[in-house]
């Protein structure tokens, strides 16, 4: 095996352990994972190492389906082997949006057939040397993983939605999901918003205006200068500028 890239798709969980180290970037959907006590939720921008040897457990969302990269001990050696994996132990950090979307796109073009699985290997490899390593998540208590669990799964939801489903009061809840996550519910829908936003941006042709309409504004002036608040750049600006860099 030594490095093996594939896409997986999970409908349920079980405790086991394997003889690789296994990296996880989650394409849809989430999941629970529980790396000998260190527990976390692998959802969107962010990327999970699971050491060899390590026994771990792990609860999918119905459409959960991740790019998994399992690597044999020895398969990278040197400076070729990111730091994230020469940690050994478990980590869960964060992708910045940029670079997320090439693993995003990595993986669409290895699910269609554009871009071989080994190839692809070699790069996923290569945008992980630039994903800094943080130290093992703490476990996380059971409220704090209501918290999170509707975090991720929560759309377009109300905060008062949000409270239901974690069965927790709203102020409560709201206290909670900030020191969770680090911002408040409508930080992280907005956050989300403008992360989609960008995709459909570089990846479509759809006029500012159809996209602004579909990520539920009333307007595209109004989209037009959040966007540029959170980028630097107007959508149209943002668009010239991916189109420019993709056809170097």
């Amino acid at each position: 095996m030594s490095i093996r890239l594939e896409i997986r798709s999970y409908r349920g969980g079980d405790r086991h352990r394997h003889d690789y180290s296994q990296i996880l970037l989650p394409m849809q959907g989430a999941m629970r994972l529980d790396v000998e006590g260190h527990r976390s939720v692998v959802s969107s921008h962010c990327v999970a190492i699971i050491p060899r040897e390590h026994e771990h457990d792990f609860e999918p969302t119905p459409d959960c389906s991740m790019l998994i990269l399992d690597v044999e001990a020895g398969a990278i050696a040197g400076e070729a082997e990111p730091a994230l994996l020469r940690e050994r132990r478990p980590s869960l950090t964060r992708v910045e949006p940029w670079l997320w979307r090439m693993f995003r796109q990595l993986g669409a073009e290895v699910e269609t057939g554009a871009c071989r699985a080994g190839d692809a290997a070699g790069l996923a490899l290569a945008g992980l040397q630039l994903v800094a390593p943080r130290a093992i998540p703490r476990p996380v208590p059971r409220s704090e993983s209501r918290v999170l669990a509707v975090a991720h799964g929560s759309g377009a939801a109300s905060v008062a939605e949000m409270a239901r489903a974690a069965g927790l009061g709203q102020s409560r809840f709201h206290a909670l999901f900030r020191a969770t996550t680090g911002q408040s519910p409508k930080q992280l829908q907005l956050s989300r918003l403008f992360d989609e936003a960008a995709e459909q941006l570089a990846a479509t042709a759809l006029p500012v205006a159809e996209i602004a309409y579909g990520l539920g504004y009333q307007n595209a002036s109004s989209f037009n200068r959040q966007f540029k608040r959170r980028f630097g750049l107007t959508p149209s600006e943002f668009r010239a500028a991916r189109r420019a860099v993709q056809g170097r």
